[in-house]
């Protein structure tokens, strides 16, 4: 997924739209829009669960409780709500049931849909039209920049109106939503990252992914000399840091360190563990003949998507990546042999990193129970559980295997990883969807901050700034470091 940065003039465009739009905002709340239905997002972001994008949703409604059977309880909603970032017409099943699931919820809601993932200056154009956005869905890591701006409504009142069982949701991933303890959106999709290995590379390799120790960096090193001497790969091991950053902050949890304070107000990349991490990282790329080369040897490896990707063709020896490459690997070669291997810390711990999506209400919501009904509805148990099933009921028709999707939502995936997925007896798919799940509750995600794009596009631009050897990782990181704490300094407090 490409990262798009929006930065200070983002920001600054937020606080003046919010600044022109506070004296209607008490007015507006609670009264149904003229716009219709949104729900999934698109392919390319937050709809699709074969990659990061899908989209979640809300159930509104005080009168019937449904909290034991995992839809919440349904309040009193109906007009119409515009969401942004979500697709329907152009949404895989994933994102269709739940929208479907919502709107047999709410008959008396319409909702309108982006039919687009998230897009920063879309948005701010979005909220500046005359049909704004009710709801939108968000990468979680990004969310504070919003929140910091006042763009999006605290969910306290739409949690307890809709009986939301927050203990549902993965902590880390509510975590990642609230500030100063109001939660400002519900989770969606829980992507972990693990490690996936070419067997038949590393067996030419003289290598057993069985025994392969990835605590121990050194291994680490020896299996990507070893790949890039004695087979016939493109590339031998891909730390995935060199595209805007990627999986860096899970070696960063790997040395022992974090990118940034708990609180989310200390930048932390000049600390040992970041400066460890990127030397490394700098060092499994420099081997493929430096960064340039790397990226030029990565673009030999296949087509990602497709049949003939790196595994079927034995082109990429190793790489940590998310879950829901299971289903596209699935989808494109069942055959390929490969195994999952956990990422651990260097102490031999479990560590993954979780990304996704969140729903978020904006604060000039003309309908805010409507739009409450649209993300509880969608990110419930109930909606997950029916789409997954759909799913697994598709591919079985089929004959192809169905790995899962990881929701967010732990009442979901229970159902989903122990019962509703089917690897069809392959077991190569069965050892590696049970690896992953068993990652789930060793995820992280980075602290919430308000300063959440300038403080990322911050640490992409020291990482981008020692692989290429433009500076050396301590210098590239120091410099970082100045940047990011400056950013973290000037923004503005969550309210």
């Amino acid at each position: 997924m490409r990262i798009r940065r929006s930065g200070s003039a983002s920001i600054i465009a937020l606080s003046l739209l919010v600044t022109a739009c506070s004296g209607n905002n008490s007015s507006s709340s609670g009264t149904p829009a003229a716009g219709g239905s949104e729900s999934a997002a698109p392919a390319t972001t937050s709809t699709e669960s074969t990659a990061p994008s899908e989209s979640a949703g809300a159930s509104t409604g005080a009168s019937e409780s449904a909290g034991a059977s995992g839809g919440g309880a349904t309040i009193d909603a109906s007009g119409t709500i515009n969401a942004f970032g979500v697709s329907y017409d152009t949404g895989d099943t994933i994102a269709k049931e739940r929208i479907d699931y919502f709107k047999e919820k709410y008959p008396n809601v319409t909702a309108k849909f982006s039919e687009s993932g998230f897009d920063p200056q879309q948005f701010v154009t979005a909220l500046q039209s005359s049909d704004p956005p009710d709801v939108v869905s968000i990468e979680r890591w990004r969310i504070g920049t919003y929140v910091g701006s006042g763009v999006l409504e605290p969910l306290d009142d739409c949690i307890s109106k809709a009986g939301v069982d927050m203990s549902n949701y993965r902590d880390s991933a509510v975590k990642a939503v609230t500030f100063n303890g109001k939660i400002y959106g519900l989770p969606q999709f829980f992507w972990v990252s693990n490690w996936l290995v070419d067997d038949d590379l590393f067996k030419q390799a003289g290598l057993d992914p069985a025994n392969w120790d990835v605590s121990n960096w050194d291994q680490i090193s020896a299996a990507n000399d070893a790949l890039l001497s004695k087979t016939k790969t493109k590339v031998g091991i891909d730390p995935k840091v060199s595209d805007n950053g990627d999986r860096f902050p899970m070696w960063v949890a790997a040395a022992g360190g974090s990118l940034l304070s708990d609180d989310g107000k200390t930048a932390q990349l000049d600390s040992q563990p970041v400066i460890d991490a990127l030397t490394f990282g700098k060092k499994l790329i420099d081997a493929h003949g430096g960064l340039t080369k790397f990226k030029d040897l990565l673009g030999q490896t296949g087509d990602f998507f497709g049949a003939e990707n790196g595994f079927k063709n034995n082109l990429e020896g190793a790489f940590p990546m998310q879950q829901w490459y299971l289903n596209v690997l699935a989808g494109a070669t069942p055959d390929t042999k490969f195994t999952v291997v956990p990422f651990k810390t260097k102490q031999g711990q479990p560590v993954t990193m979780a990304e996704g999506d969140a729903l978020a209400i904006t604060a000039n919501s003309k309908n805010k129970d409507a739009a409450c009904a649209f993300i509880t509805a969608m990110t419930s148990t109930d909606a997950w559980v029916r789409a997954a099933t759909k799913r697994a009921s598709d591919a079985k028709d089929k004959k192809q295997i169905q790995t899962g999707t990881s929701t967010g939502n732990k009442a979901a995936e229970d159902q989903i990883f122990n019962g509703i997925a089917d690897t069809g007896g392959n077991q190569v798919f069965t050892d590696a969807v049970k690896n992953y799940y068993s990652t789930f509750d060793s995820a992280f995600e980075l602290p919430a901050t308000t300063a959440a794009e300038d403080f990322r596009q911050a640490w992409i631009d020291g990482v981008n700034a020692a692989l290429s050897g433009q500076k050396d990782p301590t210098t590239a990181m120091k410099d970082a470091q100045q940047v990011a704490q400056q950013a973290l300094d000037a923004a503005p407090q969550a309210p």
